[in-house]
């Protein structure tokens, strides 16, 4: 069974999202709130539609409300920390990243608040804070095995930042320990080795003792090579530190070069088996293709083999591909590219390579090295945020972003062209509220989603339905010749109203009040448009509701 993305977002995320509302850059509105949000914070959906300062406390709606301004002022991520008491009296510190959303006028319309619960990590720093005072003072129990050891050794904390190092450090890299306090074995290793860095540091943080042979800079410019040794630091079951032994192995890796040269092609299937591995030559032509290339593509690897590197590769992708791999073996730099590729039943997939040229002693060319990954799943992903970014989760129907979008394109089609006008239908639910009270809120969502379906049946292709929140809704009505024609479409929306409403086994009577504005003439704005059709709305339900005015801008 196929699970809604809307769902995903409202009950499969474990951190809390909130969903802002810009109202005049100065007020921020809730527009949506995950479950996890609920359940952590006690708010509800009747929160929805209303400010920051209406739903918090005032101490931590200040907070929030100075973070939310920043966005605005700066148009830029902001990342802050806070904390919040549970209903249990639980004091939980949490961790947001306020993301804003643009719209097609380069507005700030919503803000995205991803809010982590980073409770046991403000715990766990707390306790290694602790562990850390307890190994400093039995620090001088180990002093002749760290400080006299013949090999070189260095302390880390479980950032990956060295804190100390024995008299051995200067004579295997040439620096006095306290020249590298603070800094990182990743700033002295070359960009190649760095994953076997972060490869070591991650095991050790788990537990784990393991050890690998890389380039070290030595401190007078020379490369040498190494047996990086890495091993936990475990104090009461609980990992504190790093310590990091290096030797220098670089005569026996001389020794062992030629071995190592052979056993290469083995070691990249081995260490890659579940990517394509390609080798081109300095002819652009595949001389290695790696057996995965039949379980991912369907295709046997030989097949690839002496055809160029572009064989396969969508005709939309193959210029793009081809500029990438001759640039990168020109300014001798790695490349990553994605692009389509065929697979043996004519259909494609999306990939990602990662590319990178191979140079002998001499700097000749030998090869370029591509691993090529499939990411399908992750372009289907994107392609739904993006519908989700610009939709209604209930309804989904365009939102306030996605038809602000088509207000602007349509008012420039205006200026354009003086023949057509546009008009804009500004309707909520009569007496909405009422149902919500009586029925609840489920009925409440579904009488919202078939009031949003009745009206994208009742008007033209052309036209645009958005649900901007709550039970209010909006109609743009682009190439309009006549007041007619928009009458005759507002009729039609109040005739599709007056069919059965049965909802959950309730029969109900749905009607709207609609605020109609027609505008022709070129010096229109977006904001003069929307003003006067939420005056024509006003206007209406004033006449006794279910009921539309029309209002023309000449």
């Amino acid at each position: 069974m196929e699970v809604s993305f809307d769902r995903i977002l409202m009950d499969g995320i474990s951190d809390m999202v909130f969903v802002m509302r810009v109202k005049n850059d100065t007020e921020f509105v809730y527009d949506f709130v995950n479950r996890v949000a609920m359940d952590s914070t006690g708010m509800t959906q009747d929160d929805l539609g209303k400010t920051i300062h209406e739903v918090r406390p005032p101490a931590h709606a200040n907070l929030l409300y100075q973070n939310y301004y920043q966005v605005i002022t700066t148009r830029k991520t902001v990342t802050f920390e806070d904390y919040f008491v549970t209903s249990t009296g639980e004091k939980q510190y949490t961790e947001s990243t306020l993301t804003p959303l643009f719209d097609a006028c380069e507005n700030c319309e919503q803000i995205v608040s991803l809010t982590k619960n980073i409770t046991k990590e403000k715990q766990a720093e707390f306790e290694k804070n602790q562990a850390w005072n307890k190994l400093n003072a039995s620090r001088k129990k180990y002093k002749s095995l760290f400080h006299y050891n013949s090999d070189a050794i260095i302390s880390l904390d479980i950032n990956g930042h060295i804190t100390n190092g024995n008299i051995a450090v200067e004579t295997v890299t040439g620096y006095a320990p306290k020249e590298l306090n603070g800094l990182t074995l990743n700033q002295f290793v070359p960009t190649k080795d760095l994953d076997k860095i972060e490869t070591l540091f991650m095991n050790a943080l788990v537990g784990n003792t393991e050890d690998s042979q890389l380039i070290f800079l030595h401190k007078t410019g020379k490369k040498i090579n190494i047996l990086l040794k890495v091993t936990p630091l475990v104090i009461d079951g609980q990992v504190i530190g790093i310590y990091a032994i290096i030797r220098d192995v670089s005569n026996f890796v001389t020794s062992q070069k030629r071995l190592e040269e052979s056993e290469e092609r083995f070691r990249i299937i081995a260490e890659y088996a579940h990517d394509l591995i390609s080798l081109i030559n300095d002819e652009g032509d595949i001389i290695y293709a790696s057996p995965s290339y039949k379980k991912i593509l369907g295709f046997d690897n030989k097949e690839y083999e002496g055809n160029s590197f572009l064989y396969n590769i969508h005709p939309d992708d193959i210029d793009l591909v081809r500029e990438k791999v001759n640039l990168s073996i020109e300014d001798r730099h790695p490349f990553i590219v994605q692009f389509k590729q065929f697979t043996y039943n004519n259909t494609y997939i999306w990939s990602q390579s990662h590319g990178a040229p191979v140079f002998d002693d001499q700097n000749n060319f030998k090869h370029l090295v591509i691993i090529t990954r499939d990411i399908s799943l992750q372009k289907e992903y994107e392609s739904k945020l993006k519908h989700f970014a610009n939709h209604d989760p209930l309804t989904n129907l365009p939102n306030r972003r996605l038809f602000k979008s088509r207000l602007c394109d349509a008012l420039d089609d205006v200026k354009q062209d003086n023949k057509d006008g546009i008009a804009l239908i500004m309707m909520d639910i009569d007496h909405f509220k009422k149902i919500n009270d009586t029925l609840g809120h489920d009925i409440g969502d579904s009488v919202i989603e078939d009031f949003g379906a009745r009206i994208s049946q009742s008007i033209r292709e052309t036209d645009t339905v958005a649900r901007l929140g709550g039970d209010e809704f909006v109609v743009l009505l682009p190439h309009i010749h006549s007041k007619e024609n928009v009458v005759s479409i507002v009729e039609k929306i109040q005739k599709s109203l007056q069919h059965s409403w049965d909802i959950h086994e309730h029969k109900l009577e749905v009607t709207t009040s609609m605020g109609v504005v027609m505008a022709s003439k070129q010096g229109t704005t977006s904001f003069s448009i929307l003003k006067n059709a939420d005056i024509a709305l006003y206007e209406a339900k004033n006449d006794g509701r279910n009921t539309y005015k029309i209002r023309e801008l000449t």
